[in-house]
Parts: C-alpha cells; structure tokens; sequence
C-alpha cells in the first residue's frame, strides 16, 4: 500500500501499480497523474452559471467538499453520464456536498447551455468559464472530468474519472469502480479507504484558445487604458495609479486576483439581459489575455508605454475642462474632517446660497481636494436652505442624542435626507431632485445633453450628501460641483426625471445565506423610456436586479446584477445603448438577496439580525435608482422622489 494523499478528513491509498511515476506537485504530499497538476491551494473565482446566479468558489467555505464536474454541450459521455451524475448529487447533496459543472467550451453559447441543461435535466448549477482561466487553473481538459476540493485547505482531493463505466462510444452496463462515489463516501465517514487502479477520464477534449499576441504595447496596454483608466489614475483618486508599465507589473498578482474573482473592472451586469454604453467588463478574450501575460512575467517590449499618453492626455483633457464657464458653481466653505477609520457618518452641506435664476442643466462636475476619500457623494436640489430643515428636525424631535449613542441593531435614522424628503415631497413634488454626482467609475464631468436636461428653478438650494471612507490617518476633504446647461429651455430634448424603487420594511435573518427582498411595484401611470438603472445594497447584499409587470401581468427582467459588491456598487449605473420603453400601466419592482452568514466575506455579524437603514454595517438597502423621460412632454413628474440620474455619454 502506497500513502499518496494526506488531508485533515482521512488518508487515501492507492493499490495496485498503476504504471505511472509518483511525483510531487508542491502540496506536502505525493501525486500521480490523476490528482491535480495545479500548484498549492486553489485560488477563489467567481462565474456566472448557465441561471445568472453568480458563484464564487470560496462562499462554500462550510462545505464538507466541492465537487466541479467538466461539462460541454454535444459531447455523448458527458450526456450519458447525466443521470448518473444527478443521482450522485442527490445521494451526496444532503451531506453536505457542494455541486458545479464547468462549462469552457467557447463554442457553447448560454443560451445552448440552458437547452442542454433542460434536455438531459442536468440539476446542477453549470458555471460559464468562457476565457477557460477557471478550466486551466484546475488542470481540466476533458468533458467529464471529475475535481473534489477540500474548503479546509483549498487543495485538490481527487481529479480523475467518474467511473470506468464510460469509454468512447461503451456505456457499461455497470462500472467496475465507482471513483468519485468512493472519494465521497471516505469524505463523509471521515474514512482510510483504498482506490483500484484509477483510469483517465474519458471525455471531449476542450479546445484552448492560444492568444495571437500578448504584447504589451500593441495589446495588453489598451485593454488597460481602455477598461482600467476611468478610475486608477491620479485625477480620478482611485489607488492603485497605473500611470505607467512599472505600476502595472508591479500590481500584476493583485490585478489577477480581482479579475479571476470578477471584482474588477467595476462591472456586474448580466450580458443576457441588455448592452450597455457604458460597459467596462472584460471580454473573454480580454480576461484570458491578461491572465496569461500575467502568468509568463508580465513582460514589455518596444519602446513606448501607452500608459504614459494616455495618463498624460487625461490630465491634459481635466485642464481643458476648466475652460467651460459653468452655469452654477457650489462650493464647500469648509473643510470636512475625515477619521482614519471606522464607520463616519453621512455629512451633509449647503454649497453656496440660493440659485439666482432657472436653469436647464445638462451636467455636472465635481472636483475635490481629496478624491480617494469619497465613497459617493449625492447631490439634492432643494426648495429651503439646510438650516431650514436642521431646524425642522429639531422642531419636530427628530434628533435624540440617547438613541445615536445606543448601539443599535439595525440603523439610526436618516434624519436630513428623510426631513428634505418629506417636507419637499409636499411643498415642491415637481422640482425635488437628488442625484449621484460623485463615485467610483463615473466619470467627471457627467453629460446627459443628447438624453435631455433637468430643470432648476431659481431660489432652489444645492445640498451635497457626502459619504467618507477612511485613509488611514486623519485627512480632510472639500469639493466644488459645477452645473453646465442652459439658462432658457432647450428646443430639443425631454425633461429627465428620475425614480428610487425601495423596500423600507424587511427583516434579514441571521445566518443565513440566502435573503430575498422584494420592493413593492412602482406603477407607471404613462409611457416612458429608461434611461439608466442603479442599484444599491450595503455589505450583505449579493445581487439585485429590476423587473418590469407589464399590463397582461407577464414579468420580464430588465436589468440583473448578479455579483453586487458595495466597494464600487454605489457609482456604477448602467446606461442602455438604447433607452427602455415601459409601457403606461406596467409596474416596475426591485428584487435583492442578501448573504448574512459567515461565509460572506464582507459581512460585519452574521449574527444580527437587519432591517432597512443608511448605515452599512448595521444595516441593508433594497434600491433600484432609475433616470427616465416621458414620452409626452407635458407630463412630468414620478410617483416617487428620484435618487441618481447616473447618465453618460
């Protein structure tokens, strides 16, 4: 008896001689072929599945193992072995188990995938690897090949066949070795079991795509300037800077971690559902050639860095900027002091005094000493000055000292933002208007010209709702926000208006980790075309997406963000190349799921349980902000206050 594999759950054992050279690969125990050609620990990544549901490796981290079974359309082994890999998972599933198959086939479209699926009743979430990282990291090449992974250690456990039952074009009657099922139950009993000869997973071969070029000059540098520099450059504030070639490797392990986990670029929307003008993703190819730069030593060749112009015709196009007279500027008059650390509460500030005539704006600019510290910053158009509303909360007792200092399970009133609400839905329902003017990814200045154009009355006031996040030490911040537009209405174009679709009343459970959250519909009383969606969650939320209920009550999915992350959620609005027409007596709603157990890694308590408020950590949002026009031009107004226009050209 030869020990190859030693884990925290059992020992295994092969008997027999298989043939084959025992070698090491680096895991602190000897291998053969069948086990993993990876090194160390398997890094986490995140996919799609074949349903939309956005899955990360490391989220069953309380899994006993995972098992990903390679998978691809057409091939007759992978589909002989349907029914007997969904008994597998039905016998192993209430063991806690975890099941994936792993599609890579470039040729295999979603849609073919969700038909094959259907077709052989395949049960199981199928994770859509189309830039093949996932595949390759894992050391498959064939359809059926089976891998079990330890959450303990994030090591391989077993890759290798499923059976010997199949073979090209043999469907045993039964197999002679069952390996995966032997590799499961030893997981389960916490068992010393001993494995027959084990043979090669007999599969479709997966058909790798070989990059034409992976210069960085012609190609790498392109991708970057392209999907990287709306954010990771000094004018934008946000670390780390890519100015240059030597920036770039030296960040390259960090920069493959967060594409691999699909963190980065800042962008989550469902392909199935709508392009986008303003989409920043990676394309396949783009992942897959940035992975594999990055894997051979992230090497340079010719004699320019692309990074270099770039960076330089940025700054030279912000200084350019500055040469277009704004209709309305508003500035801090103070600095704001920004903590190291730790939660910092919303602040809210006046810029300037009333605005001294009407205005039709077609954008804004925001600019401020201190960029890095700005989670988002929102802008309210107000009919009062805020003294008038401070005063108002006192007024009324909205502010009790006792209740701020107690620490709360879920969240302290929003007493400013509410009071604004409340008081200029009455007073002013046609003119309110709050939108997102800073975050990360949107760009500086936003245009919204060619969609149409808000209207500012005179005497409105600018209120500025700004949201910090700590350096590291002590800093302070104040911006300026500059309104482009016109001072008579334009001839051309449509009033935007916008909406904020919200659930104020729900209850997240502890430990749990899956929470639905649905928004109650919003009616839409006449025709209108969307413009932009943005939507928001705190540090539990996972995905959100926006359905429309139309007349004959069929729902259809308008936008879905299946991988919601708070670190860059908040800026990034979606922009369809082409507006939405939502017909008069449709309804809009919003549904959002939250992941309040242990296993979401940005999860402040899995045990608490959480209602509805502003702070983070204490508490959720279920929001979908929404920019619109009408179709008649005579009408205006929603049937709910607006949060973000969140419009680019």
């Amino acid at each position: 008896m030869i020990p190859i594999l030693i884990i925290g759950i059992g020992v295994f054992y092969f008997s027999g001689k298989t043939g084959e050279e025992l070698v090491s690969y680096g895991y602190g125990f000897k291998s053969n072929k069948y086990l993993s050609q990876a090194k160390g620990e398997i890094a986490d990544f995140g996919l799609l599945d074949h349903q939309g549901n956005f899955r990360s490796l490391y989220r069953d981290s309380n899994a006993l193992a995972i098992v990903i079974i390679s998978q691809g359309n057409d091939c007759p082994i992978i589909q002989r072995y349907s029914s007997i890999i969904n008994e597998i998972k039905n016998k192993y599933a209430p063991k806690n188990i975890v099941f994936y198959f792993l599609n890579s086939n470039r040729q295999d479209s979603r849609e073919a995938i969700i038909k094959e699926a259907k077709k052989y009743n395949l049960s199981i979430p199928i994770l859509m690897d189309p830039s093949q990282v996932v595949a390759e990291s894992l050391g498959i090449t064939r359809t059926s090949e089976a891998v079990v992974i330890s959450p303990k250690d994030w090591k391989i456990l077993y890759k290798g066949a499923i059976s010997d039952r199949m073979d090209y074009g043999i469907d045993k009657q039964v197999a002679r070795n069952n390996y995966l099922n032997t590799v499961l139950d030893a997981i389960v009993e916490n068992k010393t079991i001993s494995l027959e000869k084990v043979v090669d997973a007999k599969g479709c071969l997966i058909s790798f795509n070989k990059p034409v070029s992976l210069s960085y000059e012609k190609v790498i540098a392109p991708i970057i300037i392209n999907k990287c520099l709306n954010c990771h450059t000094e004018s934008s504030g946000y670390l780390p800077y890519f100015d240059n070639y030597q920036k770039v490797k030296g960040w390259t392990a960090m920069s493959k971690e967060t594409i691999v986990t699909d963190r980065m670029p800042p962008w989550s929307s469902d392909p199935l559902y709508g392009k986008y003008a303003n989409n920043i993703s990676l394309t396949p190819e783009e992942k897959r050639v940035l992975i594999k730069w990055i894997d051979i030593g992230a090497p340079k060749d010719g004699t320019n860095d692309p990074l270099v112009l770039a960076n330089s015709n940025i700054k030279t196009k912000k200084l350019s900027l500055k040469n277009i007279y704004p209709l309305h500027v508003g500035e801090m008059r103070a600095d704001n002091k920004i903590p190291p650390s730790g939660l910092i509460e919303y602040k809210y500030v006046q810029l300037g005094g009333a605005i001294p005539f009407d205005m039709w704006v077609t954008g804004v600019e925001t600019i401020s000493t201190t960029p890095q510290l700005l989670h988002h910053a929102n802008l309210m158009i107000t009919s009062k000055d805020l003294s008038f509303y401070q005063q108002l909360m006192k007024d009324n007792g909205a502010i009790n000292e006792k209740e701020r200092s107690k620490n709360l399970d879920g969240d302290l009133p929003i007493y400013t933002l509410a009071t604004i609400n409340r008081y200029d839905q009455v007073h002013s329902p046609d003119n309110l208007i709050r939108f997102l003017i800073w975050a990360p990814s949107r760009p500086q200045p936003l245009f919204f010209g060619k969609y149409g154009y808000i209207f500012v009355p005179k005497g409105s006031y600018m209120i500025e709702e700004a949201h910090y996040m700590g350096s590291g030490r002590e800093e302070f911040e104040r911006n300026r926000v500059a309104l482009y537009g016109f001072l008579t209405k334009p001839k051309e174009g449509q009033q935007i208006k916008s909406l904020s679709i919200n659930n104020y009343n729900f209850t997240i459970l502890p430990n749990k980790k899956e929470n639905i959250v649905k928004t109650p519909e919003y009616k839409i009383n006449k025709n209108i075309h969307l413009l932009s969606f943005n939507g928001h969650l705190h540090m539990r939320g996972t995905s959100i997406k926006l359905e429309v209920i139309l007349p004959d009550n069929k729902t259809k999915t308008i936008v879905s963000i299946p991988n919601y992350y708070y670190g860059w959620g908040t800026g990034t609005s979606l922009v369809p190349i082409d507006p939405i027409a939502i017909k008069a007596g449709s309804s809009l709603r919003a549904i959002c799921n939250y992941d309040n157990s242990e296993q979401n890694p940005y999860n402040p308590d899995s045990t608490k349980t959480v209602h509805f408020g502003q702070r983070v950590d204490r508490s959720e949002m279920c929001q979908f902000n929404i920019a619109a026009t009408y179709d008649d031009p005579k009408d205006h107004g929603f049937i709910h206050p607006g949060y973000d226009m969140g419009i680019s050209e």
